[in-house]
């Protein structure tokens, strides 16, 4: 135990007899070795510790009280001088601190090689070639203009505006031209008209320059029978085949509001000996045998069929198909080649239909509705012979 707290237990013990402060006693102090602390580490700058004050261990307080155990113990002695009192070295912590230096293993740089040289540190910048002396200075406005690249979405530029090269025709090239295609439908132009009995559905068609063109498709209200022609009187069977309609057979009285008759039966079932008669396209949206129309549909046909005759067409052809006749459709409804599911009983028509395909066939291809002719039990077109009679009105 140290004096100083030695002194500072007396002076806190109750119950204990003053000193005499006349004769102090003397008190030994032992010399203390410091303890042996391990080396601190180097520090930038040590800083010498002030002296302790010893002028408090020259004589205890006279009224300072002391315990009765620490007093035997206790001997008076000289204080002790600055000198006598080793200064006291700070000591470092180093619980955590290794008992060595640290060492930490960097990688070294890759080491250079031999045949490139020392680095020369100074970056010297290629110069540009000399420009020869043979060559003139272009002027400026000569250059090429400089483009310079951006990442900003550049706007569209238009591509100038070219004129073809006209061409002056020569007078052997120039022909009777046709009447312009464009013209717009109006009633007087030669009319065409195309029914399909499965589709329900029937075209006007109107010539346009050199061919017809589709004015309008009306939806039959109802037609009567099954695929096939009409083969006698009252079978309600709705015919098929190649008609013509002339003035006579417009009836713009009938009790089915408009109609006009389609010439059943023509000259080939006359040769083959079909009955009836009175086949009409009419209003009413009701028929038995016929083609009806609504009200509204047949003011429309009916005006266009009759202007047509009024203004130069003789006849007007009316061509009614079981079905629109393209190959794969004819395939599938005859039975023809791999498609073989054609409903039963189609297959007897099969020769009937592909004469009627002929004549549709001939549209498609020309724009130009065919002249049908009755030749020997079976349809020709665009003939003429002793043998065949065109199909016409009445």
């Amino acid at each position: 135990m140290s004096v100083a707290a030695g002194v500072a237990g007396a002076r806190l013990m109750p119950g204990t007899e003053p000193v005499a402060a006349s004769a102090p006693p003397q008190i030994e102090v032992a010399a203390v070795a410091p303890p042996q602390l391990a080396a601190p580490q180097p520090e930038p700058a040590a800083v010498e510790p002030a002296p302790l004050r010893t002028d408090t261990f020259g004589g205890l307080v006279r009224d300072a009280p002391m315990s009765a155990p620490f007093r035997p113990q206790l001997a008076r002695a000289e204080a002790p001088t600055p000198a006598a009192i080793a200064p006291f070295a700070p000591v470092a912590l180093t619980e955590q601190t290794p008992a060595g230096p640290v060492e930490i293993e960097v990688p070294l740089p890759p080491v250079r090689p031999a045949e490139l040289g020392a680095p020369d540190m100074a970056f010297n910048a290629p110069l540009p070639p000399i420009r020869p002396h043979d060559l003139e200075e272009a002027p400026a406005a000569a250059l090429p203009p400089v483009v310079v690249a951006s990442l900003a979405p550049q706007a569209p530029v238009a591509a100038p505006e070219t004129k073809p090269q006209l061409v002056e025709p020569s007078p052997q090239a120039v022909e009777q031209a046709a009447p312009p295609a464009d013209v717009p439908f109006r009633k007087g132009q030669p009319a065409y008209v195309r029914i399909f009995k499965e589709e329900g559905q029937l075209e006007l068609w109107l010539r346009k320059g050199a061919k017809f063109a589709l004015y309008k498709t009306y939806p039959i209200c109802k037609w009567s029978g099954h695929l096939g022609p009409k083969l006698r009187e009252a079978d309600y069977q709705s015919p098929e085949g190649f008609y013509s309609v002339s003035a006579r057979q417009l009836n713009p009285n009938s009790h089915y509001h408009r109609a006009f008759n389609v010439g059943f039966p023509n000259a080939l079932e006359k040769q083959l000996g079909y009955t009836g008669g009175l086949v009409m396209v009419h209003g009413d949206c009701q028929s038995v045998g016929c083609f009806a129309m609504t009200d509204r549909g047949i003011d429309e046909i009916y005006g266009f069929v009759a202007a047509a005759i009024a203004g130069g067409q003789k006849e007007v052809p009316v061509n009614i198909f079981p079905f629109r006749m393209t190959d794969s459709k004819f395939a599938r409804e005859t039975g023809a080649g791999l498609l073989s599911f054609a409903p039963a009983g189609n297959e007897r028509w099969s020769s009937f239909w592909s004469n009627l395909k002929e004549g549709y066939d001939l549209f498609e291809k020309s724009g130009e509705p065919p002249v049908a002719y009755a030749c020997g039990g079976h349809y020709g077109f665009n003939v003429n012979g002793a043998a065949c009679k065109r199909i016409a009105g009445w």
